[in-house]
């Protein structure tokens, strides 16, 4: 008897190929690095150390965020993007996935191609909800992507979001009001909140001196959380503090205890990086494998 059929997945001499679909939580649309965290880079190890499923649809293959002195790869063209998205829905991942979250998009083709997605695939997908991270620039450094994107996220991309999370840049580009203080941030969130998101949760909104809020803005419910400025600039915070949100969620968290659990994951991330002097954030002290990460900060109700 040879050895071939000994084994039950084995029909012919070859392998038996399985017919059962692959579970997925998460289907996740954003930039993708070879060094350093950003985009999928950043959201992606802290969701798999909590146990999340997530597929990876990349907008970009870069060898580093832009801020080295070389930056090498590209925005994918419309065209590749509609195809990985296309190879998704035949996989049937958006029948299966919970929630959908996209992030840095490159350019306004890959905007309009990821709201046509959208679009045909919403009367198949009950169970989805989707997340818009939108983008667009911070204080720091103003706008760095074309005007044009920002159009898509305003007329196409958020009227369909369950979930909004801009940074207070984003928040005052999108609503076109005032986003520093958390009088504004509140104003301006629930400008955009009469557009269709059930939830806007913007970061870095300033506080008192030294402070940094975090705002949710609900329809019925607002919750802020102070913590503190940490002296050090890394890309790929806010792609984190969107993936800890959206898992604590999907964990079944309500919306307060899942932003306590992210800022503080987000703040172990930074406080880490410190201690360790590194340019790149370190994303997986947001998701200690020894115990889970004891939230840090309290949120607060301010409505």
């Amino acid at each position: 008897m040879n050895s071939t059929s000994l084994d039950p997945h084995l029909i012919h001499g070859r392998r038996q190929r399985p017919d059962g679909p692959m579970p997925v939580d998460i289907i996740s649309v954003q930039s993708q690095l070879v060094y350093g965290h950003a985009g999928n880079s950043a959201a992606v190890p802290p969701l798999l150390r909590l146990g999340l499923r997530v597929a990876e649809v990349p907008t970009t293959v870069l060898s580093n965020a832009p801020f080295y002195a070389t930056t090498r790869g590209r925005v994918l063209p419309a065209d590749w993007l509609a195809d990985l998205l296309l190879g998704v829905r035949e996989r049937g991942l958006h029948t299966r996935a919970r929630m959908l979250v996209s992030g840095y998009l490159g350019s306004a083709g890959n905007g309009h191609v990821l709201a046509d997605w959208l679009d045909a695939i919403r009367p198949e997908t009950p169970q989805l909800r989707f997340c818009l991270d939108p983008v667009i620039g911070d204080t720091h450094t103003g706008a760095y992507v074309e005007p044009e994107l920002e159009a898509v996220f305003r007329e196409r991309l958020l009227p369909k979001a369950w979930l909004l999370t801009p940074n207070a840049f984003e928040l005052g580009r999108l609503s076109g009001l005032p986003a520093t203080t958390a009088a504004d941030g509140l104003a301006a969130a629930r400008e955009l909140l009469a557009r269709g998101p059930a939830w806007v949760v913007t970061h870095s909104l300033r506080g008192a001196p030294g402070e940094l809020l975090t705002l949710a803005v609900g329809r019925d419910e607002a919750w802020c959380i102070a913590s503190p400025e940490l002296p050090i600039d890394v890309a790929g915070t806010g792609d984190v503090l969107t993936a800890l949100l959206v898992a604590g969620l999907l964990r079944g968290l309500a919306m307060p205890k899942a932003l306590e659990h992210a800022v503080a994951g987000v703040h172990a991330a930074l406080e880490a990086t410190l201690t360790a002097q590194c340019e790149e954030l370190d994303v997986l002290a947001a998701t200690p494998d020894s115990a889970p990460l004891v939230p840090r900060f309290l949120a607060i109700r301010v409505d």
